[in-house]
């Protein structure tokens, strides 16, 4: 069997055939990944999916700018006792808030972010994790995971590519 012909491309750069809804979701996502290179420090942490959303939620230091869910998910944080009330949306409010392959689970917070703490100021023992270019939003939680499990001390994140 041969080969297939690699995909060709307009002018403009955009795939020869593409509807209107996948250059527009391209261009969303083209821009979101510029605005993450570009470091704002002082915009909003946005966060999605059940259990990144509901530990932001359950932490008192954490301010909320803006939480979005799907009727399904509102629901349920209401059955598990939050008393926040969200902004009622359907799932596609929330998808073309995130990245095309964003997994939100009915979840999408904006927040403030919470200070961290000087390299100097961690304790002089223990288990420090440092991550670099870790994207996927599923191993990050891994990861987290994994540290809490064996009681790291810190996790050193960069600012970008992470």
């Amino acid at each position: 069997m041969a080969p297939r012909p690699p995909a060709r491309k307009s002018r403009s750069g955009v795939k020869l055939g593409a509807t209107r809804e996948q250059i527009e979701r391209r261009e969303r996502f083209e821009r979101a990944r510029r605005e993450t290179l570009r470091g704002a420090a002082e915009g909003p942490v946005v966060m999605y999916g059940w259990h990144t959303v509901t530990a932001a939620l359950r932490n008192p230091a954490r301010h909320v700018r803006k939480l979005l869910a799907t009727e399904n998910a509102a629901r349920r944080l209401s059955d598990e006792g939050f008393t926040l009330k969200p902004e009622v949306v359907r799932p596609g409010a929330i998808a073309e808030r995130l990245l095309p392959d964003a997994v939100h689970q009915g979840l999408y917070l904006e927040t403030n972010s919470l200070p961290s703490p000087a390299i100097e100021d961690l304790p002089a023992k223990g288990v420090v994790l440092v991550l670099d270019q870790i994207t996927d939003p599923h191993n990050v939680g891994a990861i987290f995971r994994s540290a809490a499990a064996f009681a790291a001390t810190a996790i050193v994140t960069t600012q970008r590519h992470s």
